[in-house]
């Protein structure tokens, strides 16, 4: 499916579901790839709002403002992403966004090592959920038999992996897969490692 069949397929789910935050995700990201950032910021901001969390969005918001000239507010997005994503434990997108400010010319922010939820530090020898960064219970054993199921097991609470298990029913559902396909299980886990910032 070319990309604008897909921007017109999650421009269809986000307008049937405003509170589908899969739709409103995917759809700022095509936007990116098209470099429609006024767009991007659009779908980007309400995806935000409709989970803060999710720091693939903080990223790619930073993307579409820096694409649109919005410098200064781009820098106070990617700075706020930084800080949220390291907070969360989810390196990659904090690594990407900190390489950006660097690309701007801009430090990025200090970051506080082995701070919890508002910046309270984690007792040592805590175990904490490296998605919410709080001391939750964790999965009594791993989902399924991987090395991605290993990790959730080690890295993920009760309470984040059951967000995934309500959000992975959206995922299979709007892009119709079908998991006894190769390719069904590719982008199921794509987003599975996304949303759990593994």
């Amino acid at each position: 499916m070319d990309v604008e069949k897909r921007i017109e397929l999650f421009r269809n789910m986000a307008d049937a579901d405003p509170d589908n935050e899969l739709a409103h995700f995917s759809l700022g990201k095509l936007h990116c790839e098209t470099r429609s950032w006024s767009d991007a910021e659009a779908s980007l901001r309400r995806a935000l709002e409709l989970n803060p969390k999710h720091s693939v969005a903080q990223q790619l918001l930073g993307e579409a403002l820096l694409g649109q000239g919005k410098r200064d507010e781009a820098i106070r997005a990617l700075e706020d992403g930084v800080r949220d994503a390291h907070a969360r434990g989810e390196f990659m997108p904090r690594d990407k966004m900190r390489a950006m400010l660097e690309a701007e010319g801009v430090a990025p922010p200090d970051l506080v090592a082995a701070a919890g939820p508002g910046g309270a530090p984690v007792e040592p020898g805590a175990w904490t959920c490296r998605r919410c960064v709080q001391a939750r219970p964790r999965l009594e054993e791993a989902p399924f038999q991987s090395e991605l199921g290993n990790r959730i097991h080690e890295s993920i609470c009760q309470s984040c992996w059951r967000e995934w298990i309500a959000m992975s029913i959206k995922v299979i559902n709007e892009y119709r897969l079908n998991m006894a396909m190769p390719e069904a299980g590719e982008i199921y886990d794509k987003h599975l490692r996304e949303f759990l910032g593994l």
